[in-house]
């Protein structure tokens, strides 16, 4: 069992565990693991498919605080992307503005729902899970005469491609710039021989899932988060 503190939220009182199946055990064992690195409480995560788990938490004082909507792509069987409406690179290409991504990332990751405590201290902090595992190639970059609007990067785990963060300026939200990175990946995807994409977006970002479901991805599963003391 995986204890520990949520990235990005290490500040806060709670460490992050998975529950695929729960009892009286192994919420102890975790109270216990997460007690050991000065963690008060648990952020449980578990998903729609295990209702028992939701259930045992909630009875001894959990409560939901996000949930993400999972989807995927059939790349191959999708249809060929409309053009990016802005300019797209790649790290790859723009190793130079991994600094100015890192600071659209600061303001980006605290604005999610539910995520309003996160915080990114320094680029050495974010870089070994934002940045560093993931594919140069697959990491885009819109651009308007010259400067970063949003980024967002596609990552391989355990065999499967997965949409990974994706962040727009705040100055730039509203202007479908996470859509034409979207667009952009989907069109790596096709290209690169990749046989599906899965998303995990919060159900309160509806423009997105809307997106999702005008593109052709269909809902797989739900991830639920809550968040309650230590046994």
């Amino acid at each position: 069992m995986d204890v520990k503190p949520i990235p990005g939220l290490e500040q806060l009182p709670w460490a992050e565990v998975w529950f695929h199946e729960i009892d009286e055990v192994r919420w102890r064992e975790a109270s216990a693991a997460a007690r050991a690195i000065g963690k008060p409480g648990l952020e449980a995560w578990t998903t729609n498919a295990t209702p028992e788990v939701v259930r045992f938490l909630e009875e001894r004082g959990y409560e939901e605080v996000r949930r993400y909507a999972i989807s995927e792509l059939d790349v191959a069987a999708a249809d060929d992307p409309d053009t990016p409406a802005f300019e797209l690179v790649t790290l790859a290409e723009r190793a130079d503005l991994v600094e100015t991504v890192f600071a659209i990332a600061r303001e980006s990751y605290p604005d999610q729902p539910g995520r309003s405590e996160h915080r990114l201290d320094s680029l050495d902090e974010w870089r070994p899970w934002g940045l560093d595992p993931h594919p140069r190639e697959a990491y885009f970059l819109a651009l308007e005469n010259g400067r970063v609007l949003g980024y967002g990067f596609l990552s391989l785990e355990d065999g499967t491609w997965w949409h990974g963060f994706t962040g727009i300026a705040r100055s730039d939200r509203g202007r479908g710039v996470a859509g034409a990175i979207k667009r952009g990946q989907l069109a790596w995807a096709k290209a690169n021989g990749v046989p599906s994409l899965r998303t995990a977006n919060e159900t309160r970002l509806v423009g997105m899932l809307a997106l999702n479901r005008r593109l052709g991805y269909r809902p797989l599963y739900e991830e639920i988060v809550l968040r309650g003391p230590a046994a």
